[in-house]
């Protein structure tokens, strides 16, 4: 008789699986929605971020000393990966224009008396002025600037040691004796894609896949034939529990094939980092996907027509992205927010992700994270059981 119940178990299972992968397959908009769009997005984001970091974002100088020194400031500075110096002029409104028409990010002044305070030892300052409102470009302005001001500010006082009888060594080590060797790890080119991008192909598989679930389940609901459609209506109750797993099992062998075909060509193509053994960062996915799949089952009790899918995860996405801290630091969340960003399961799946990908943890080093996700799909699958029960029964 256990045997028996075992085999009816099983069967019930891949039955539920394969009645859910011939409903997905038989609507055009959920095999655009996941298999392909998913895909797209994915190879558009790798596009985009390709290039890593900002080079030679474009700036005016403001020369109104027109010296030798400022001369040699501004081709040192055009000389850097940051900026590029494509508008010089002695004019303050004819470099503004250039920055309100886009041309360029920002405005660098030289000051008249420039190299004359230098000459006679006295402090001289540039005003550097730059667009706030694109921190990328901000921050390789203002990088440029300190980098090539550092380096001047080198030269002027070596050549004063020079002058006063030190050899080059010397006036070298006086001028620093302490050197910094910085080595940047994980991510040494500081590279923006090699951060986000794993978070994003994350974000977008459960955008998408909430939005698949969510629209197959509001077409039925929307047809009085969601019970109907997985054999439910007139049995047990318990027959629930093994047709959620077998639906599950459905969409957990998709988003495995999604995120294979995403990862080996997005990581390959645009030659990004990936540190781990795949195998490993599948099992440690298994359960977030799981989560992601009872989560979108768990909604069915709110998605009564099949837009309301579409319209609802959507709106939800960017919490999404904002709450799994790589715009902003989990450390500075409020205590409330950082207790509901564990309602999305992309919270734990991309510190996770990220660690067994970029950091080279393995998953004896994220076990707590593996846990986590465990719980997570445990506790979606319970509301999950609990809302198709309700369904049932009404």
């Amino acid at each position: 008789m256990t045997n028996n119940l075992f085999y009816r178990i099983i069967k019930t299972i891949f039955k539920a699986c394969r009645a859910e992968l011939l409903h997905f397959f038989g609507d055009p908009a959920l095999r655009t929605t996941f298999l392909i769009i998913t895909v797209v997005v994915a190879f558009l984001n790798s596009s985009i971020y390709s290039n890593e970091i900002i080079e030679k974002t474009p700036i005016a100088v403001v020369d109104l000393d027109k010296g030798s020194m400022s001369r040699n400031y501004i081709r040192m500075l055009d000389a850097t990966q940051q900026v590029s110096v494509p508008v010089v002029s002695n004019d303050m409104n004819e470099a503004k224009k250039e920055f309100i028409e886009g041309k360029v990010f920002g405005i660098l002044v030289i000051p008249e008396d420039f190299e004359q305070k230098i000459s006679l030892g006295r402090q001289s300052s540039i005003l550097l002025y730059s667009d706030a409102s694109n921190m990328l470009h901000n921050k390789a302005i203002s990088g440029a600037a300190a980098s090539v001001m550092g380096t001047f500010n080198a030269q002027i006082e070596i050549g004063k040691s020079l002058r006063s009888g030190l050899n080059y060594g010397n006036s070298t080590i006086s001028r620093r004796s302490i050197t910094a060797i910085t080595k940047p790890v994980f991510n040494p080119y500081g590279g923006y894609g090699t951060f986000l991008l794993p978070v994003v192909f994350l974000i977008v598989m459960q955008t998408l896949l909430l939005t698949s679930i969510g629209v197959l389940g509001g077409t039925f609901r929307e047809q009085n034939k969601y019970l109907e459609a997985y054999r439910i209506s007139d049995s047990t109750h318990l027959k629930i529990i093994p047709v959620l797993l077998g639906r599950a099992l459905a969409y957990l062998l998709l988003c495995i094939l999604v995120f294979s075909v995403i990862v080996g060509g997005t990581f390959t193509i645009f030659k990004l980092p990936f540190r781990a053994a795949f195998g490993d960062v599948i099992v440690f996915l298994i359960p977030f996907f799981l989560a992601v799949i009872f989560l979108g089952f768990s909604l069915m009790g709110i998605f009564k027509r099949r837009e309301d899918a579409a319209m609802s995860v959507t709106f939800l996405s960017t919490p999404a992205v904002f709450l799994t801290g790589i715009s902003w630091p989990v450390v500075a969340f409020p205590q409330w927010v950082k207790i509901l960003s564990y309602a999305f399961p992309s919270t734990v799946g991309a510190r996770g992700f990220l660690a067994l990908s970029q950091f080279q943890a393995s998953l004896g080093d994220i076990k707590d994270l593996w846990g986590q996700m465990w719980l997570t799909a445990v506790f979606y699958f319970v509301i999950a059981i609990l809302v198709n029960y309700r369904l049932k029964i009404s």
